[in-house]
């Protein structure tokens, strides 16, 4: 390859060859008003660094950060570089029309875009440059940045080996904003307020660098996204303009006096620049902050990066289903860390930027979502590629590119997991009696690793299945009568193969040896519940606890609940066994044999295909397939995650025993109420003090927690609903389940709620798992407070034919026992009658 490339090369695009900056810059220029330029690649970088490597690791190894940076950097500086490199760039500029420009010399570190790292003014830009031997100089000062003390310390700070990291440079013509001009930044969105519906345009006079570094006061306008209203014009003080003089580099100059209080640029200008902003967001597929300038009263794309921080807004609506109640401290430190590393590893994967905030947060015991963080990453769903036929055909070999890791994960994923099975096993093996609180506090968090290197891919599993999911709907419709096709998409997904239909098969073949076997049944029914009660049905029928034994040895890892502080099924056995009694009270409906229903469907699917067009079919086949395999990978991933579970409870309750030995738990499960860093302090300085200062922190954290419990929490943190809740209103939620039903409701708060659920009750509730399962059975529609169409409640619900809504607000405050509604799950509403 050539050392100097344009925008428009083929590689240029590529992050390993132009860097961060440079390679979103060529990607721009297809579409977006970009001023040439070229690329000075990484490979030449590379090259110009060979005889330095040894010198390199020498000083590193050998001197202080600064000393270090000081020093290769005198090296880069002073090292020649090859005949014949000064005429290569006057070539390149002659060839693009560069020559008789200044330009601006940008670096473009190859390290720009890794996940979790934010290389932005790292490194070093020089504006203004002109005549090759002035730009060679500025490309050997780019060089020289990739070793600035600062940009050494964050690549220490993230791990980053110092070598590997490459520097390509941008070389691009200047547009030499004019004094009585403007430049600036603009937002897609308002990353400030965190409002996805508003573009944010600061601006300047002069050249737009006053305004991305933040040296001096800016105009701000707010707009809507078409750039068609003006929700908020503030306008500065703006006395300097800098500006690029004749004889190369900037200035600062000053501004006409009846110019400085005067908005930068006019309404007209204020709505190009947003649409600029929206336009690039729309070529990225992703939200964008861009820096602009008009000059001579041209608009330009002069860099777009994607917008990676928003202000935060925290919120149930993300976090109701997967954390309903209160988390107790140890497990979300544990879990916390692992989550937001698969959170960019998987963002990575999916072409996506890494997100450099918290997506969940723990709040007063509660978990809460970052509700813009989910309204910015979610639904990246490629819009221009699915207008229309046409557009689907012109864009398959796109789509073909971009998605080829789509296919690919689920076969990695399985190669992956006998891995983490392995590891599941020794650990849950590991003899525990004689380590001490240091080795055990070390078994812990070798479990928590083993979790987090499994967990890595698996938020990509989930956005996937919803991105497949509204792919094909989308498709359908193009089809078909919006009544008709989500009805199709049903019955394209209804017999889909998932762990939890397994588990589900083999809890009603247990229910069926409890009617089989005489007086069981009325043994179970004698009281509501059996808890208390499993030592003693063991002694009276042996047979069927053998069968529950072998149930429980293969699946008692489900949770109750997310948090590890409670028990799994296997721990408390009463709960199948409550669901066991339920089961075997219903009678088993005469039904379509699975071979009957997998017919129906493939009959469904040829219908579907055979109104397809030739060039179209493979590729509808295509996504049908993958949304069927997600669906069952999503289940199984959950199902085998839960599985960390026991080793956990049994490693913690070994180190909350040690720690009870040591006075500095009350009792062994106290150990939840700790914090890890809490843990991690006193274990590692083992003196009787620091241990003994544990306890007053578990007794506080237990105490809030104790709280939680006993609370509801906001659904948008700190803004209390103090209003009093309607009860004689209609419910509003989403569609979650197709059909309509009317019968009396029952609120069910716990597990400990599932034996005195009435058969043919809606079923109320926060939110359900796979433990509750049994009570889908007996219920004529169910209602949740939070999840939407791949939650548990919504696919369990349509498995089994019965209408759901969900994420219906206030549902268990609003609703009684006994109260009867109309639901209709197809349009999400729940009418009072």
């Amino acid at each position: 390859m050539s050392r100097i490339i344009d925008f428009a090369h083929d590689d240029a695009t590529r992050l390993d060859v132009s860097g961060g900056k440079g390679a979103s810059l060529a990607k721009s220029a297809r579409e977006l008003p970009v001023p040439p330029g070229i690329i000075v690649t990484a490979e030449a970088y590379d090259e110009f660094l060979v005889p330095l490597r040894k010198q390199i690791t020498q000083i590193v190894r050998e001197s202080s950060t600064e000393d270090a940076s000081a020093a290769i950097q005198e090296l880069v500086m002073t090292t020649d570089f090859d005949p014949g490199w000064i005429g290569d760039i006057e070539a390149a500029l002659e060839r693009h029309g560069l020559s008789d420009h200044a330009v601006a010399v940008r670096s473009s570190g190859t390290m720009e875009d890794l996940p979790g790292a934010a290389f932005a003014g790292q490194h070093d830009t020089f504006l203004g440059e002109r005549g090759a031997e002035s730009i060679a100089l500025a490309v050997r000062r780019c060089y020289a940045s990739l070793w600035n003390a600062h940009a050494m310390k964050y690549r220490d700070r993230l791990g980053l080996d110092h070598l590997q990291a490459s520097m390509a440079v941008v070389v691009q013509r200047m547009v030499e904003v004019g004094a009585h001009e403007a430049a600036g930044v603009a937002f897609s969105i308002d990353p400030v307020r965190g409002d996805l519906t508003t573009v944010l345009v600061n601006a300047a006079f002069g050249l737009g660098e006053t305004v991305v570094g933040g040296e001096a006061e800016v105009d701000e306008y707010l707009l809507s996204r078409d750039g068609a209203e003006e929700r908020e014009v503030r306008v500065a003080h703006k006395p300097q303009a800098l500006i690029v003089v004749a004889d190369g580099g900037t200035e600062e100059v000053a501004v006409d006096a009846a110019l400085a209080d005067r908005a930068a640029i006019e309404q007209a200008d204020r709505a190009a620049v947003a649409q600029l902003a929206v336009r690039a967001e729309e070529h990225f597929g992703f939200p964008q902050d861009i820096e602009w300038a008009i000059t001579g009263g041209e608009l330009f794309l002069l860099q777009s990066r994607p917008v990676t921080r928003v202000a935060a807004r925290w919120t149930r609506d993300e976090s109701a289903e997967r954390y309903p109640n209160p988390v107790t401290p140890l497990t979300w430190d544990l879990v916390e860390a692992g989550f937001h590393q698969s959170l960019n590893h998987s963002f990575q994967l999916m072409g996506l930027p890494p997100f450099g905030d918290k997506w969940f947060a723990m709040r007063d015991s509660f978990i809460y979502g970052n509700q813009t963080a989910v309204e910015l990453y979610g639904g990246r769903f490629p819009v221009a590629m699915f207008r229309d036929a046409d557009a689907i055909r012109e864009a398959l070999p796109e789509i073909a590119r971009r998605y080829a890791w789509v296919q690919e994960l689920p076969v990695q994923w399985m190669r992956d997991l006998d891995t983490y099975l392995l590891g599941i096993g020794r650990l849950t093996h590991e003899p525990l009696n004689d380590k001490d609180v240091a080795e055990l506090w070390d078994h812990v968090r070798e479990i928590s690793d083993l979790g987090t290197d499994y967990f890595l891919p698996n938020i990509a599993i989930s956005l996937t299945q919803s991105t497949l999911y509204k792919g094909l709907l989308t498709l359908l419709q193009m089809g078909l009568p919006a009544d008709q096709a989500q009805g199709v998409f049903d019955q394209l997904l209804a017999q889909t193969d998932t762990k939890t239909g397994q588990v589900n098969d083999e809890l009603w073949e247990l229910s069926r040896t409890i009617r089989a076997t005489p007086g069981l049944l009325e043994w179970l029914d004698a009281v509501p519940s059996a808890e208390g009660r499993v030592d003693d049905l063991r002694a009276e029928f042996p047979g069927f606890m053998r069968d529950l034994d072998g149930f429980l040895a293969r699946h008692g890892h489900r949770e109750l609940d997310f948090d590890a502080y409670h028990p799994t099924w296997v721990e408390a056995p009463h709960i199948v066994v409550n669901q066991l009694r339920v089961l075997a009270h219903r009678e088993e409906e005469a039904q379509a044999s699975p071979n009957q229903l997998r017919a129906q469907q493939a009959e469904v699917e040829r219908r579907v295909l055979d109104a397809v067009p030739d060039d179209m079919r493979y590729f509808l086949q295509e996504v049908i397939r993958l949304a069927r395999a997600y669906t069952a990978l999503d289940d199984l991933e959950h199902y085998q995650t839960t599985r960390l579970t026991l080793p956990m409870r049994r490693a913690l309750r070994a180190l909350g025993a040690r720690l009870v030995e040591h006075g500095a738990l009350e009792s062994r499960d106290d150990v939840y109420f700790l914090h890890v860093e809490g843990v991690e302090t006193a274990v590692r300085d083992g003196s009787a003090e620091a241990l003994a200062a544990l306890r007053p922190l578990a007794e506080r954290q237990k105490a809030v927690y104790v709280a939680a419990t006993r609370s509801d929490p906001d659904w948008v943190y700190g803004q209390s609903d103090t209003a009093e809740v309607p009860t004689d209103a209609d419910l509003q939620g989403t569609a979650g389940s197709p059909g309509q039903t009317e019968a009396e409701v029952y609120v069910v708060h716990s597990p400990d709620d599932f034996p005195h659920f009435p058969a043919g009750a809606i079923l109320v509730a926060r939110t359900t798992n796979p433990a509750w399962t049994a009570l889908f059975y007996q219920a004529a529609g169910v209602i949740t407070e939070s999840g939407g169409a791949l939650s548990h409640g919504a696919v369990t619900a349509r498995e089994l034919g019965i209408p759901a809504v969900m994420s219906v607000r206030d549902a268990m405050k609003r609703l009684e026992n006994g109260q009867r509604v109309r639901l209709d799950g197809t349009q999400g509403t729940v009418v009072l009658v």
